[in-house]
């Protein structure tokens, strides 16, 4: 006979909002506990937040084509670092690792320059900017 399925809907989005604020499935199941007097097993958490459609890393950034073209504006025509970049694109909103955008860098072909080809374009810049002065 199958055991009685808990009826955690009225938990919801308590217990979404407790996950994605990065508590563990364990304290999600000791603070009903607590609070409810409800006796949830950590894998029933995990089990309804997957149901839920709940999970803890946005797969969808790797798929943002907006994303990819803010990255790929903020390396060639802003020339910022990873860090810079980064910092911009989580206020912009972005759910976004520093290894996650370093990944995508490469995937969208976008290679850091070494510090010689930096001193190189460097000149170049200045030179053009020479031949022809900003207006």
């Amino acid at each position: 006979m199958p055991r009685q399925q808990i009826n955690l809907e009225p938990y919801r989005d308590e217990i979404i909002a407790l996950f994605q604020h990065g508590i563990s499935s364990d304290s999600i199941s000791r603070t009903l506990e607590s609070r409810y007097n409800l006796q949830v097993k950590e894998r029933t958490i995990q089990s309804r937040l997957r149901k839920w459609g709940i999970r803890k890393r946005h797969r969808t950034t790797t798929a943002d084509e907006t994303l990819h073209a803010r990255i790929k504006l903020l390396f060639v025509q802003d020339r910022l670092t990873d860090k810079a970049m980064l910092k911009l694109l989580q206020q912009d909103g972005y759910a976004i690792s520093e290894r996650t955008l370093r990944r995508l860098r490469f995937q969208l072909g976008l290679h850091a320059r070494s510090s010689l080809e930096h001193d190189q374009a460097k000149r170049v810049l200045v030179v053009a900017q020479q031949v022809i002065p900003m207006v």
